[in-house]
């Protein structure tokens, strides 16, 4: 949902037994539950369950390629390899992953000369259909070019 120059999600993991790492549920109220944030320009931090903290920040390096910095955090910094390693790894191998074949895949489509955008799909309630969050970084955009000129 944006709020100001940020977009933000946030959902309860579903089963605490089936995560591919240890969390302590009783070490707070949020400890099952993810959020993400993104912030206007290039950067983003998720609080996975357990209290996890990764950080994106996205440099560009020209129309077509842009530079992928993360970072992986615990509570209070301390060591926690078996978490951070086993995690960033399954993000890597799942999330990331996709990421990489569906981003490629738009820069290919927004290069052809079919390309054509189409409406967005706006729900008012911003249910998990909605594309609102699409619409804010566009328009985020159109106003941040619009003021260069």
């Amino acid at each position: 949902m944006p709020q100001g120059h940020r977009l933000r999600h946030t959902t309860e993991c579903a089963n605490l037994e089936r995560m591919t790492y240890p969390i302590d549920p009783d070490s707070s109220e949020h400890a099952g539950d993810y959020s993400s944030w993104f912030l206007w320009p290039g950067m983003s931090f998720q609080v996975y369950p357990g209290n996890v903290l990764n950080t994106y920040f996205w440099q560009p390096l020209d129309v077509r390629n842009v530079a992928v910095y993360r970072g992986w955090y615990t509570i209070d910094g301390k060591p926690s390899s078996v978490v951070i390693d086993a995690l960033a790894q399954q993000d890597l191998d799942t999330a990331v992953a996709e990421d990489i074949r569906l981003v490629e895949s738009v820069q290919r489509g927004l290069a052809s000369k079919g390309y054509n955008p189409g409406p967005l799909i706006i729900d008012p309630r911003h249910g998990v259909n909605s594309e609102h969050s699409v619409k804010a970084l566009n328009d985020w955009l159109l106003t941040a070019l619009a003021a260069d000129h």
